[in-house]
């Protein structure tokens, strides 16, 4: 059903949070840009409180630090109303998206400023905590514009013109962007100063040809014209800004200038290219096509496997872990765990048509043909399997190649023939946390193969449950799992139980190595038991809001012990 449209003042009750919410968020890029540009990264130690309180003593560089700190959560508060308010009340996907989009990076953000204070300041992460605030601000600026009066008046123009100023302005966008990760990389590790100023040249080179664009002469829409003016003189002002900050690196004013002005050029550019490629007819509609493919990757799925990989490898390492190794494993994980699931939606697109759950995906709803699925898949898991055999190891290479053998050959024909297909399903999604030890250690040991038995068993009861809810779909599939073989339920909420009460004593194993100390025991403890009593009332009853419960507190359960693991983490003793 299509969905109405938004009232003219409940839009513009949107742009003007929006713009407010942006207001805000550059406010915490200045914060931000005070705190490196003050050397006051690690004038707190701890994270998320100060010193253990929720108001230290504002002297030094506390007053940068935690100043930023409160700024964040101020915006991460907004920016979270600003998504609700846009899920709610805005029918156009792509626009609820960006609203999305903006959460998740500010949570990640969130994130990576905690890490940098933890880890004390390992580049690859504070280069990510600098670049992805700029990306907040364009998300939140965009938001602020396709909610406003003046987008729906913007209506599509004839003439190549248009087209030719919006790939002028999104070449800009890209170079700013660009320049800005350089500017990142400049900062936090003082090298690479001369490939930044050289790289100046290509934001000259892309301006000059928007500056062209702009003369053209289908282009009239004043206010495109005068925004890309402004742009032009912005990027004036910048690059007068880096000439001085060349000379007096230590000035606190400049160089914060340097670098906020750098995020408000970008979000200005990101903004501009909106407008072109609304008056040059393309319709952002068009971007699902993109996210077809996002979602051919099972993004949730694969988060939830990178959060194990990083827990393997952050336990394997020695503090503090190193970030960019770190990093380039993550996205090899990703790349890999993406291409399996393509190639898995891809052998499965005619059973998930059947299925309520699956219909809607890309293949079975025809977003996407079969052959661009398979490409996806096969050059996505290439790709990952290919860096991490070059960039990181050759045990956690092979380890990934596991990963897409088992699912994709083994557990995928397996669950139209076999209930057994739950186990072979649970080797998959174990080995996340070896890819990750091996990527930090470059070997196997018994820490590893702990991690690697509790998420064994903990995907048991998991899974279990879902093909519980959705056994009458699966029936209708023809996939034999445990809930379609035995509809009544007895043996699947039987293996429920039994194995999360097998899950109890091995996740205290980390505690008993050496691995983790005895906060996360105690809670480890707590969850288990808790765990276990959930599947235990479900296979009581084997009502659907019952075993509902087990598969949410499953994935609560495995979330909180894996924190706790790395946060109390203790040095590696017998388990390496």
């Amino acid at each position: 059903m299509k969905s109405p449209s938004l009232g003219p003042r409940h839009r513009l009750g949107i742009s003007r949070y929006a713009v407010v919410v942006a207001a805000m968020t550059f406010a915490l890029l200045i914060a931000g840009g005070l705190v490196t540009s003050t050397d006051s990264g690690l004038s707190v130690p701890d994270w998320p409180l100060s010193y253990g309180r929720w108001f230290p003593p504002m002297v030094g560089g506390i007053l940068y630090e935690h100043t930023h700190r409160m700024i964040a959560a101020v915006v991460g508060l907004l920016i979270a109303v600003l998504a609700g308010w846009l899920r709610f009340a805005e029918p156009r996907r792509w626009v609820r998206r960006l609203g999305y989009g903006a959460l998740l990076a500010v949570m990640v953000q969130a994130l990576l400023g905690g890490l940098t204070v933890l880890w004390m300041l390992p580049p690859p992460v504070s280069i990510a905590h600098a670049c992805l605030g700029p990306l907040v601000f364009c998300l939140v600026a965009s938001v602020a514009l396709v909610t406003s009066r003046a987008w729906h008046v913007l209506e599509p123009a004839e003439g190549r013109g248009w087209s030719r100023l919006a790939l002028a302005c999104a070449l800009t966008t890209a170079v700013l962007g660009a320049q800005l990760l350089l500017g990142a990389v400049v900062r936090h590790t003082g090298v690479g100063v001369g490939w930044h100023v050289a790289t100046a040249g290509l934001v000259i080179g892309s301006m000059g040809r928007l500056l062209w664009r702009l003369r053209d002469r289908g282009v009239r829409r004043r206010s495109v014209v005068r925004l890309g003016h402004l742009l032009a003189v912005g990027l004036l002002v910048q690059i007068l800004l880096g000439l001085l900050v060349l000379q007096d690196r230590a000035s606190v004013l400049l160089t914060t200038a340097h670098q906020a002005l750098g995020a408000l050029l970008l979000a200005t550019a990101s903004v501009l290219t909106w407008m072109g490629c609304r008056i040059s007819g393309f319709r952002p509609e068009g971007l699902e096509l993109l996210g077809a493919f996002v979602e051919l990757t099972k993004p949730r799925l694969t988060l939830l496997a990178l959060v194990s990989t990083a827990a393997g490898f952050v336990l394997a390492s020695a503090s503090p872990p190193d970030g960019l190794r770190l990093l380039i494993t993550l996205l090899g994980a990703a790349l890999v765990g993406g291409g399996a699931n393509a190639l898995n939606q891809y052998l499965e697109r005619e059973p998930d048509a059947l299925m309520a759950r699956t219909k809607s995906r890309p293949l079975p709803s025809g977003r996407l043909n079969p052959q661009s699925a398979l490409w996806c898949g096969l050059v996505l898991s290439v790709i990952g399997v290919a860096a991490l055999a070059g960039l990181v190891n050759l045990l956690a290479a092979a380890l990934s190649a596991g990963v897409l053998a088992t699912y994709v050959g083994l557990y995928t024909p397996l669950k139209r023939t076999t209930s057994l297909c739950t186990l072979v399903g649970a080797v998959p999604g174990a080995l996340p946390p070896l890819i990750g030890w091996a990527a930090s250690r470059g070997e196997l040991g018994l820490g590893a193969w702990v991690l690697f038995a509790i998420l064994f068993l903990w995907q048991l009861p998991h899974f279990l449950a879902i093909a519980w809810m959705h056994r009458d779909e699966y029936a209708r599939a023809g996939f034999q799992m445990l809930s379609v073989t035995d509809p009544g339920g007895a043996s699947a909420s039987r293996q429920m139980v039994l194995y999360g009460a097998a899950l109890l004593p091995i996740s205290l194993l980390p505690t008993v190595l050496g691995l983790a100390g005895p906060i996360y025991f105690v809670g480890a403890l707590g969850a288990g038991v808790w765990f276990v009593g959930t599947a235990a009332v479900a296979a009581r009853w084997r009502s659907r809001p019952m075993v509902s419960k087990v598969f949410l507190g499953s994935v609560g359960y495995l979330s909180l012990i894996l924190l706790l693991m790395v946060l109390d983490k203790t040095p590696i003793v017998g388990c390496g």
